[in-house]
């Protein structure tokens, strides 16, 4: 049940993230940017762009925003953190509409203050490459499919849950680095919205609002299959900042948040046998 706290947090995690990843691509590929002379080597350049933004990504998770809001900063995982009923349908809306709020205002500030060199790498945006649209599709999808299920995997186990937020980033930098020649590497509908609103750069929008959602779609529902649900909605769970999702495991019983029966006992009861 996600109160204003929650929301605000998402909503701040996004625009920020936004912010640094455009910063980063102006860096590493704007005309003139001193990195592009220091580091000639396209594929390099876009090896460190990999690693700075999922690292500042993962970072934003471990802050006190994502600590807040749980860190999901993406609609992919927010919808298959719902699919799992450990969010309300509301909750869930309200999520994503911070998110893509939060995109917009991060791409807006990054042309703010980079101006010309942001609209000379399109804001950051992700436009279908090598393959197409189908290509990019199928890529998106295959890639968010491995980043949520990763992201369900390691919440699940007491053990791995602190240290999502960094398996999250080493995968995604990997991706980045792998796949952004076929579609830019995108794993977030909200990432892909801000820059082609703000920068009006429409092309293969459907594209990244389709593939990621699809992913965590078919991650949701295989791991509810065979887990039932995950333990929190949250990738870091910090006893130091109220939990808000629904039946959260990590919770002392008397603080937990439960949800209709008819909501989430099939959830809870299938495939924990």
């Amino acid at each position: 049940m996600a109160g204003w706290r929650e929301i605000t947090a998402e909503f701040a995690g996004m625009a920020i993230l936004l912010a640094l990843v455009i910063s980063v691509a102006v860096a590493g590929f704007a005309t003139g940017s001193p990195v592009v002379t220091a580091v000639p080597s396209h594929d390099l350049r876009r090896m460190l762009t990999g690693i700075l933004t999922a690292g500042a990504a993962t970072l934003i998770v471990y802050s006190p925003f994502g600590r807040t809001s749980g860190g999901h900063i993406n609609p992919a995982v927010t919808l298959a953190f719902f699919l799992l009923g450990k969010l309300t349908a509301r909750s869930a809306t309200a999520y994503a509409g911070a998110q893509f709020a939060g995109a917009v205002t991060g791409a807006l500030l990054a042309l703010f203050v980079w101006g010309r060199y942001a609209a000379d790498v399109r804001l950051g945006a992700t436009v279908p490459a090598m393959g197409g649209p189908a290509a990019s599709l199928g890529v998106e999808t295959v890639m968010t499919f491995l980043l949520v299920t990763l992201i369900l995997n390691f919440v699940d186990r007491p053990r791995l849950m602190p240290f999502t937020p960094a398996a999250a980033g080493l995968l995604t930098a990997v991706l980045i680095f792998t796949e952004a020649p076929v579609s830019g590497t995108s794993l977030n509908p909200a990432r892909s919205f801000g820059p082609a609103l703000v920068g009006v750069l429409w092309t293969g929008l459907w594209v990244y609002l389709t593939g990621p959602p699809l992913g965590a779609l078919a991650a949701a529902l295989l791991y509810r299959r065979y887990r039932g649900t995950v333990a929190c909605g949250k990738l870091i769970h910090d006893s130091a900042y109220a939990c808000r999702f629904l039946d959260c495991r990590y919770s002392p019983p008397a603080m937990r948040i439960h949800a209709r029966p008819f909501r989430h006992e099939p959830f809870a009861t299938r495939g924990r046998s």
